[in-house]
């Protein structure tokens, strides 16, 4: 009886045209909104205008795409990596006030395979290097047709990479798990 009560109050949603999935949540506080504008491509206090392509990129093709899956954007990737994980998903709550960084689907495994290359999908996978990693920024700035860039190989090292292998703290490589963990927990800011 309680699955059939269940089916015919979701039918009727459906029929209403209601989506229990996309109900509202606490709007953003207005200033931080006002903040991650202003501050975009700013992290660990240095600023890169090569990032805020990835950024706007990515906002762009959730927003025309009606995507809820940034771990499944390329860009968006990107983005958490060099803007922090902290800002970009404030920044896109304040675009769309229903997503939830928590239920964002996980890394998607076809981009973490163009991060790494075919050893992805050999037994026990492989990880992400630091030259598998510019070459994924790069490869994005690229893909964005940014004309920006990073400042130097040691910035991205110093600024975005280090960050992320000193959270996950696997060594001198981060394994698939590893990097959708920090996605997904780390708050880096």
């Amino acid at each position: 009886m309680r699955f059939a009560l269940t089916a015919i109050i979701s039918a009727v949603l459906v029929a209403a045209g209601v989506n229990a999935a996309a109900t509202p949540r606490a709007q953003q506080n207005p200033n931080d909104c006002l903040h991650y504008a202003k501050y975009t491509g700013i992290y660990h206090g240095n600023y890169q205008q090569s990032c805020v392509h990835l950024i706007y990129n990515c906002m762009n093709t959730l927003n025309s795409t009606n995507s809820r899956d940034p771990w499944g954007t390329a860009s968006c990737v990107a983005s958490a990596t060099c803007w922090g994980t902290h800002a970009l998903d404030i920044y896109m709550q304040c675009q769309d006030p229903t997503l939830e960084p928590s239920q964002f689907p996980t890394l998607n495994y076809n981009i973490y395979a163009s991060i790494v290359g075919d050893c992805a999908y050999q037994e026990g996978g492989c990880p992400i290097t630091f030259q598998n990693y510019v070459d994924f920024v790069y490869g994005q700035l690229s893909a964005v047709n940014s004309t920006d860039w990073p400042g130097s190989v040691d910035d991205v090292a110093q600024n975005w990479w280090n960050p992320i292998k000193d959270w996950t703290a696997t060594g001198d490589s981060i394994p698939y798990t590893n990097f959708n963990d920090w996605l997904f927990y780390s708050d880096s800011q």
